[in-house]
C-alpha cells in the first residue's frame, strides 16, 4: 500500500520539476486570481508564456507566507503574502 502512495505520488513531482525549470529562478509567476495562474499552469510550450491577464513576475525576495491553498486535479496551488501587494497572489506552480 505505501508504495502505491507512493508511485501516485510521483507524476505530481515530475510534472512539477518540468515546470519549474520553465520559469527563470529568480522569479515566480503570481496571479491575481486562481483561475488565471491554473490557465498558465495547464498551458504547454509556448502558449505557457503567454501573458495572462494578471499575471506577473514576481522576485522570490518578495513572497511571504502561505495564505490559502487549493487542490484541483490532483494540483496544489498557493496564494502567498507578496511585499507590497496588499493582498495574496496565486503562484503558478
Amino acid at each position: 500500500m505505501r508504495s502505491g502512495t507512493l508511485l501516485a505520488a510521483l507524476p505530481l513531482v515530475l510534472l512539477g520539476a518540468t515546470h519549474a525549470s520553465a520559469q527563470d529562478r529568480t522569479t515566480i509567476t503570481a496571479c491575481d486570481t486562481l483561475i488565471a495562474a491554473r490557465r498558465i499552469d495547464a498551458a504547454t510550450g509556448s502558449a505557457r508564456d503567454a501573458p495572462e491577464a494578471g499575471c506577473r513576475q514576481i522576485p522570490k525576495a518578495e513572497i511571504g507566507t502561505v495564505e490559502q491553498r487549493a487542490l484541483i486535479g490532483g494540483a496544489p496551488y498557493e496564494c502567498m503574502t507578496i511585499t507590497g501587494a496588499g493582498r495574496c497572489l496565486w503562484v503558478v506552480p
